[in-house]
């Protein structure tokens, strides 16, 4: 298993732009780091994208997708646009219906922290796959909890369930799980140190002041002048996003034995 904790992270300005404009300061961050560990990978096909709501972060990091499955028929809507996917699974990712053995690599995105039944999840992730195949996703970690911006159990449990997150495991727990699926651990890849998520959870928060029907730093942010926006993404893709071991997120690759 390769566990990458020096090299640096970086995304382009081009990128960094579009997702703070669609995203806000905060999502776009955490996006960022996303795409950034994402496009150093490489996606055998057929690719399948688990949970892929609208699409916007797979379109950052892929020209053409097999299959999007995600149990949302709306956002799969939004997800077309982006004409991406060959096709859509609109059910739960436990319920999928695809053959054995029949994809080269599955795709999925802060989505499987969120997911009850994830060793149901794990076990069809892995039954879908080809020998060799693998599955290449991201979430947050165990450091998460303690790296927001009040350092406190109660807040944690709080935030958390707000952001309904149910699996934050450590590298090793989520060792286990993989390979109680028949899927080995490749490379780990942290992104976003200290630092950078108690800067994310606090411009969260402040997304979540509200002024009559309308969000303040939203109102603010759809008025800052397109050439500062310009400015303000060259700025941001020269951050590096890495982060040493735990970080704040992950990147896990993982193949079918």
């Amino acid at each position: 298993m390769r566990i990458q904790t020096t090299e640096p992270l970086y995304l382009d300005a081009p990128t960094f732009r579009i997702l703070l404009e669609l995203q806000g300061p905060s999502l776009g961050l955490w996006r960022a780091a996303e795409i950034a560990a994402l496009r150093e990978q490489v996606f055998d096909p057929p690719v399948l994208d688990v949970g892929c709501g609208d699409g916007l972060v797979t379109s950052m990091v892929l020209s053409k997708v097999e299959i999007g499955l995600d149990p949302d028929e709306k956002v799969l809507e939004r997800a077309a646009r982006h004409r991406i996917y060959e096709r859509f699974e609109a059910v739960p990712a436990e319920e999928m219906r695809l053959p054995d053995a029949s994809i080269g690599t599955v795709l999925s995105n802060s989505v499987l922290e969120h997911l009850p039944c994830l060793d149901v999840v794990l076990a069809e992730i892995a039954r879908v796959l080809r020998p060799g195949g693998r599955l290449i996703f991201t979430c947050p970690t165990e450091a998460f909890s303690r790296w927001l911006i009040l350092p406190s159990a109660r807040y944690a449990t709080w935030r958390n369930r707000q952001l309904c997150h149910l699996n934050l495991w450590s590298t090793r727990r989520w060792i286990e799980h993989l390979n109680g699926a028949g899927l080995e651990v490749e490379r780990v890849r942290p992104y976003l140190n200290h630092g950078w998520v108690s800067l994310w959870d606090a411009l969260e928060l402040a997304q979540q002041i509200w002024i009559a029907d309308k969000r303040l730093v939203g109102m603010i942010w759809r008025r800052i002048p397109s050439s500062w926006m310009d400015r303000l993404a060259r700025k941001a893709s020269q951050l590096n996003l890495a982060a040493s071991l735990p970080g704040g997120g992950r990147l896990i690759v993982a193949r079918k034995y």
